[in-house]
Parts: C-alpha cells; structure tokens; sequence
C-alpha cells in the first residue's frame, strides 16, 4: 500500500495565513526526507478557516523545489472553475518543475459558496467537468485539440512546455456509484474521501468490476484510494484529544458542504447526501472502526493501518496536520508514522535478528 500526505490547510484562528503556509510546506520537506510515497494539495476557496489553499498549483510548484523524491499534485483540481487550455499547460508545466512526479486529480467541486464566487450553475457541475476533462486529457496526449462547448470554445489549442512523463497519472474523486463507474470507464484512479468501511469497500468492489469491463487491456493498473485522519502518540487518549476539535469543524463543514441547505435543485449531489448525513453522525469511536481516523500508540495505529490494508487498499491518503492540531505534535505524529508505522505494516522494520 502506498501512503500520500495530504493537507486541507485551514488558517490558524488569530494568526497570518502565511504561517499556516510555512508549516505546512516544512512538514512536506519532513515526508520528503522520512519516507512518505507522495503529497496531494487541495483547492479550496472563500472560506479560509476550513482551508488557505486557493492557489494549489502555485503550492506545489513551491513545494517542487523543497523535495526531491515525494510524488506530489493536487487532491484535487476543481474543473468547473478552470479553463481547460490553462489547467493543461499548469499540468504540464508542474510535471516539469517535479521532474516528472506529478499526478493529477480531478473534481467537479461540491461547496455552493465557491459555486457561487466562481459563477459556477451547480446543477451544470457533471456537464461541465465531462467537458473539461475531455480537453485536458485530449491536450496532456499532445493533441492539438478543437472545442467548442457551452463553457469554452477554442481551435488550435495545444499544450506546453512538452512532456516529462509520458503519461501523467490520473485520479478523480469519486462519491456517488456514478462516479466510481466513471473512474473506471475513464481509465483513471478512483480516490474516496469520508466513506464507511462498509460503503467504501462496495465501492472498492464495484471500481474493480467495472475495470474489468472498460480497460480488459490494462489489467492491474486499477487504483483506488481512501482517506483517514492521523494522529500516533504516547496513548491512544493523547492522540484523540489532537484531533478531536478538527473532527468536530469537519463535521460541521460537510453537514453543509452538499447544501448549505438543499432543496429541490440539488439533484446531481443527492447521491452524496448520505455519505456526508453518515460523516456528520460519526463518532470518534466509529470513525477508529471505519478507518477514517488512525490514532494511538504506534502498536495500535500499526493494527489499525494494516486492518486497511489487508482489505486491499492501494494507497491511503493521509491528513497528518489541521489548523486545530498542535504543529509539533502534527510533526512528530507524521515522523512517528513513517519510521515506525508503515514499516512494521509494510514489512520493511528492522528485527532483533537483523541486528
């Protein structure tokens, strides 16, 4: 199993933005340095307590130069509010600066308020991220790609600077059926956020039949990615009381994310609405059971994280620090969770015998 970081990056209550930004770019050098597989940014906008990362591409192009190993992209790129052309040459352009460690995600976007800033119609955000994407992977083929859509219109588009990778790995963020099946009709890794165990793993289960049917020629390559919040330390008590306030103004955030009241125009969200009711119902107790939150000892985090793996997990995106967590704590969990953690899961610790 592979491990991502990942970081909402909301604001520290009373403090400038830019030391959130800091610490959060020094705790990236730190995964660079101890081991860690990759790091996804995110795109959020309007609402800085829940998260500063506006300008994720701008992060990571920062953050290119700070690593040298770290598989590094965005968690994800919100299509609606970007043109195609313009996202494509970023794309293109960050695989350059990383050396050739980009991966991309993919979203349509789900927070009204963000909807609303960027002039984004909601019940258009399946039209428009269908649209979006078509152009994007058309121009990272290196096509010279036409189109003409209610949203953009171009000829002669063409993507630069040339190629690093030849392909660029391919993620979308899924939570309905619908999109799990166009996670694999589209040939691209299928990244969930949020889910129970139970939900995640009949997700899981249908992502790989649907591959089955729509890519019989690339067998194996299917990824699917769930997330979960962690928190190693001396006791499982020490380790829950740092997470527990930034569960609760999670809870709270995805209680409206899908609405902010909903009503008879929420009809492309309404098959997320479940999930997000079960999230803002969670427990710390059942967050723990569904793998949603990693917290204790290294002992305990090691049984939980290899519960996950052995459901046949390929990569679990991590949140290591929040804007309510304690930065040194968040550092030293994340150390604690690389050095000893996944190399007991992953069978690479060093034994008595080895000397």
């Amino acid at each position: 199993m592979e491990y991502f970081g990942f970081g909402l990056l909301g604001s520290y209550r009373g403090r400038p933005h830019i030391d959130a930004i800091s610490d959060n770019l020094e705790l990236i050098e730190c995964a660079d340095e101890w081991g860690i597989d990759g790091w996804y940014m995110a795109e959020h906008h309007i609402r800085p307590e829940f998260s500063i990362s506006a300008a994720p591409n701008l992060l990571t192009a920062a953050v290119a130069r700070r690593t040298s190993r770290l598989r590094l992209g965005n968690m994800v790129n919100i299509l609606p509010y970007h043109h195609p052309l313009r996202l494509a040459e970023e794309l293109r352009t960050l695989d350059a600066l990383t050396g050739g460690r980009l991966e991309a995600g993919f979203g349509r976007g789900q927070i009204r308020v963000e909807q609303g800033a960027f002039g984004v119609v909601r019940d258009e955000t399946v039209e428009m991220f269908d649209a979006a994407f078509d152009i994007i992977t058309r121009l990272l083929r290196g096509e010279v790609a036409d189109y003409d859509t209610k949203w953009w219109r171009g000829s002669g588009a063409f993507a630069i600077p040339e190629r690093t990778q030849v392909k660029i790995p391919l993620w979308i963020s899924a939570a309905s059926p619908e999109s799990i099946e166009k996670c694999a009709r589209l040939g691209v890794g299928c990244a969930t956020a949020l889910l129970t165990r139970d939900v995640a793993d009949e997700r899981m289960s249908a992502y790989r039949k649907f591959w089955l049917q729509y890519q019989p020629d690339r067998l194996g390559e299917d990824q699917f990615a769930v997330t979960a919040t962690i928190a190693v330390a001396g006791s499982e008590e020490a380790a829950v009381a740092q997470v527990a306030k930034d569960l609760e103004q999670k809870q709270e955030h995805f209680a409206q994310a899908i609405s902010d009241k909903p009503g008879a125009d929420d009809r492309t969200y309404a098959s997320h609405k479940a999930q997000y009711d079960a999230f803002a119902a969670s427990t710390i107790e059942s967050m723990l059971s569904d793998g949603l939150l990693i917290a204790g000892t290294v002992e305990q985090c090691v049984e939980q994280v290899m519960r996950i793996k052995q459901r046949g997990i390929d990569r679990l995106i991590c949140t290591f620090h929040t804007a309510e967590s304690d930065y040194p704590f968040s550092k030293r969990s994340m150390e604690l969770f690389a050095k000893e953690v996944i190399p007991i899961v992953e069978g690479r610790a060093n034994t008595a015998e080895d000397g």
